[in-house]
């Protein structure tokens, strides 16, 4: 029982800290009545009451606190715009201030569009209901709002961080319901793992290059020990037996309740076959839900296109950065998405590059081989390659296009080395070959004409939104595990 508290609680001082805020805060907290954000000019803390809402937002907006079938509780809606306007249902993420966090943009958006927002069950006006508050219940409290107020119209649906994982699994459960798709700093989305120690990793400051083994041996020990913790036993699955037994330990605790929850959930089988049209939009330096989130989402949902936001953090709508979230939330909302270029595969007349010995390279480009020896703080980045080597060193690989079906053999080797890759193809005989290596993939189809992953001394692998595809088969591929001497194939 104590490892399961220590790995949800690694979990949730990284996720929760926005919402709940520091350590000290929160003893400071208990000792003396809360006070509200400065930010929080509208939510239940400041205003206490729904009546105070009411008085404090335009008048030509509807406010009504109603009971919702899926936990049989009092949630509040919140409606502006014209009831004719094609209707925009906008989900809040995890937080006290629930609906308003979307004020800074709402009243702009309720020119064009008939909107809706809520506090979800749990969240902000709305009651704390016995339950689990997992992406499944929520979506269908979405389901059940829409078919209320949409007038039998398509929406389209805007989810921020929980929010947007929630957003996902609605339009997995209920497309017919939609008519496109906004995911902002989604949430929860990556396996818990490389959440985790994404969030734990300690970055370099500046370019310093002696100091760049001692941060990748730090790095080494965090994730080392991380990776140990969550391979344990889970022994909070007897809270999944049913959602009453989830409410009797987590009833009174909604952050914790919906962020657990959050970390169980699994949308590897969601992103490939999610036919609605779809837009990303991230602050690019949020801690929370990084933005190797957007760019594995983009790679692999059928229809969407990612917009970042440079030095932009976890919530985009945020009274600094509101003007420029809005002009990227007006474009999603009135274009189509465009889809990433079909992958291209490297020229035959390509060079070959060598990295040894070296520190904090860029690489960029077509290339025939690539081989990574002895080098640390390797960035690459759009790069197409028929052969990647990386040997006893660490690398962070983006948007990687590997194809070794004309050479033959594995398209990625990896040996004695850490590297972490996001959104890309991997294709050969065998797609990944791993040796006593930690390899870190978000957002890859691995196909192998033999094997798609061959393992061969322990190695510990990291899966999110992964597809592993042969000539015949392909299935979704999300976990995270020790594994020696084994081949996985779809």
């Amino acid at each position: 029982m104590l490892i399961t508290f220590f790995r949800h609680a690694l979990f949730l001082m990284l996720f929760l800290q926005p919402a709940l805020g520091t350590a000290a805060e929160a003893t400071s907290a208990a000792a003396q009545p809360a006070t509200p954000a400065p930010s929080c000019t509208h939510c239940r803390a400041r205003l206490q009451s729904v009546e105070a809402l009411r008085k404090a937002l335009p008048g030509a907006w509807t406010i009504r606190l109603e009971r919702e079938p899926v936990f049989d509780s009092e949630i509040l809606t919140v409606q502006a715009g014209s009831d004719a306007a094609p209707p925009l249902l906008l989900v809040h993420g995890l937080g006290n201030n629930g609906f308003t966090d979307w004020l800074s943009v709402l009243p702009r958006l309720a020119r064009q569009y008939h909107v809706i927002a809520l506090d979800l069950p749990g969240f902000g006006y709305s009651a704390t209901p016995r339950g689990k508050y997992s992406t499944r219940n929520y979506a269908r409290v979405l389901n059940w709002l829409l078919a209320r107020y949409s007038q039998d119209k398509k929406a389209i649906v805007v989810g921020h961080s929980l929010g947007g994982a929630v957003a996902l699994r609605f339009a997995s459960d209920f497309p017919a319901q939609l008519d496109k798709l906004v995911l902002v700093d989604a949430a929860g989305i990556l396996q818990r793992t490389a959440f985790v120690k994404h969030g734990a990793r300690v970055e370099r400051g500046g370019d310093v290059p002696f100091l760049q083994g001692a941060l990748g041996e730090i790095n080494g020990v965090i994730g080392d020990t991380i990776e140990r913790v969550f391979a344990l036993p889970d022994l909070t699955t007897v809270l999944n037996v049913h959602d009453l037994v989830w409410a009797s330990m987590l009833g009174n605790a909604p952050q914790v309740n919906a962020a657990m929850a959050l970390v169980e959930d699994d949308f590897s089988r969601t992103v490939s076959t999610l036919s609605i049209p779809t837009w990303l939009i991230w602050g690019a330096a949020d801690p929370i839900a990084p933005l190797r989130t957007g760019l594995a989402l983009a790679n692999r949902l059928p229809q969407a296109q990612l917009l970042v936001m440079p030095n932009v953090g976890h919530t985009p709508m945020d009274a600094s950065s509101a003007p420029a979230f809005l002009q990227l939330l007006e474009r999603a909302l009135q274009q189509a998405p465009q889809p990433t270029l079909p992958d291209t595969q490297a020229s035959s007349d390509a060079p070959d590059l060598q990295c040894k010995n070296e520190t904090t390279r860029f690489i960029t480009g077509q290339f025939r081989e690539i081989v990574i020896d002895g080098c640390s703080g390797v960035q690459m980045e759009h790069v197409t390659a028929e052969h990647i080597v990386v040997r006893n060193s660490t690398l962070r690989m983006t948007d990687v296009q590997v194809d070794a079906s004309t050479r033959g053999g594995a398209a990625l080797e990896v040996t004695g080395s850490e590297v972490i890759v996001t959104a890309g193809k991997l294709v050969g005989d065998i797609a990944l070959r791993v040796d006593a290596a930690r390899v870190d993939l978000a957002g890859l189809t691995l196909s192998g004409r033999d094997r798609a992953v061959d393992v061969l001394r322990t190695s510990y692998l990291i899966s999110s939104l992964c597809e592993l595809r042969s000539a015949a088969n392909a299935r979704a591929w999300q976990e995270s595990s020790v594994f020696s001497y084994t081949a996985l194939n779809p």
